[in-house]
């Protein structure tokens, strides 16, 4: 994917340690930086993008700053407790460097991409009266949306190239595959656009030239088109082929009778399992695989199991069947779709 997303645990980011950039109280006498308890003189609203918090400690405080500067860009954060903090300190070039490893009081998880370079915790100021820490962390507007216009312009290329393709490739499942990247590119960047306006103090941003509801209209339309036939190859389930009509009913693609392009064939499997602590519990597996109607070549292959138990064989094999029935309805339409992805790789 053109935009890597990646788990941190913490963020992993350069702290510069200057004098003028860590301001330590002392007690009563020291001197409450602006940005306490209102805007920062050094750091303003115009050119920077900043988080703010306090902690009993410094390495929490600064966390919990970064964490906050993220807040900004509508990022998921999850806290999780349980969890101490690890920080190696070195010193390069007279730069005192931080890297935090997993371990934190509160295990702060950020899904997020480059967009965050460069953020970094400016100040910390220490309120000895109070036994506290205050730390600022700050991003320049000016390089957070350089980040983002950079990956909006790679998936705006890229987008643009799979929208030829899917427009121009005979082989229809191909095409989807290629329109069904473009509308995931463009989901991307529709997120990103969201970020680029927080940062654009004119709450512009860089709109797109596509429109995202009509390239998800264009999909739908691209997978209704597919002429896809039913066939049970073998079954221990005498309702299978009605799990399979419906399941592709709900995708979008009812089964043709006739002439079909493609045939979605499915087969089952059930293992009588036997009593086990007065429960009667059957394994199933239902697998489908969609075939090019003439060549039989097969384009992908998905596999669904199941578990059940009852007081019966039979109210256990119902309650698999059930199970079966919703699994397929729900993840028909994606099975089709990441077949026509991993073939169009």
């Amino acid at each position: 994917m053109v935009m890597r997303k990646f788990w941190l645990v913490v963020f992993i980011i350069a702290l510069t340690a200057c004098k003028s950039q860590v301001v330590v109280g002392k007690g009563s006498s020291g001197k409450q930086p602006d940005w306490v308890n209102g805007d920062s003189f050094d750091y303003p609203h115009s050119a920077y993008i900043v988080g703010k918090a306090s902690a009993s400690d410094r390495e929490t405080a600064k966390n919990r700053a970064l964490a906050n500067l993220s807040k900004t860009f509508e990022l998921k954060i999850q806290e999780e407790s349980k969890a101490l903090s690890d920080v190696q300190s070195r010193v390069v070039n007279g730069k005192e460097s931080y890297t935090k490893d997993s371990r934190l009081t509160q295990n702060i998880t950020i899904e997020t991409d480059k967009v965050l370079e460069g953020a970094r915790v400016a100040e910390i100021w220490q309120d000895k009266k109070l036994f506290e820490y205050h730390a600022l962390a700050v991003l320049e507007r000016s390089q957070a949306g350089k980040n983002i216009r950079q990956q909006i312009n790679k998936l705006d290329e890229s987008t643009r190239s799979e929208l030829k393709r899917a427009r121009s490739n005979a082989d229809k499942l191909l095409a989807m595959a290629a329109m069904n990247q473009a509308f995931k590119q463009q989901m991307e960047r529709q997120n990103l656009q969201k970020t680029l306006k927080i940062i654009d103090l004119k709450g512009v941003g860089k709109p797109s030239q596509w429109n995202v509801s009509e390239m998800r209209g264009e999909l739908e339309n691209q997978l209704l088109a597919l002429k896809i036939s039913d066939e049970v190859e073998s079954s221990d389930l005498s309702q299978l082929n009605r799990l399979l009509k419906g399941a592709m009913s709900r995708a979008g693609f009812p089964a043709v009778k006739g002439a079909a392009d493609f045939k979605l064939v499915a087969s089952s499997q059930l293992t009588d399992v036997g009593m086990r602590s007065g429960w009667y519990w059957v394994r199933g597996k239902i697998t489908v695989k969609l075939m090019e109607a003439n060549s039989g070549k097969v384009r992908g292959t998905h596999t669904w199991s199941f578990k059940t138990s009852a007081n019966s064989k039979d109210v256990a094999v119902s309650r698999l069947v059930t199970k079966a029935d919703k699994a397929m309805k729900d993840d028909m339409k994606k099975v089709i779709l990441d077949f026509a992805t991993s073939v169009g790789s």
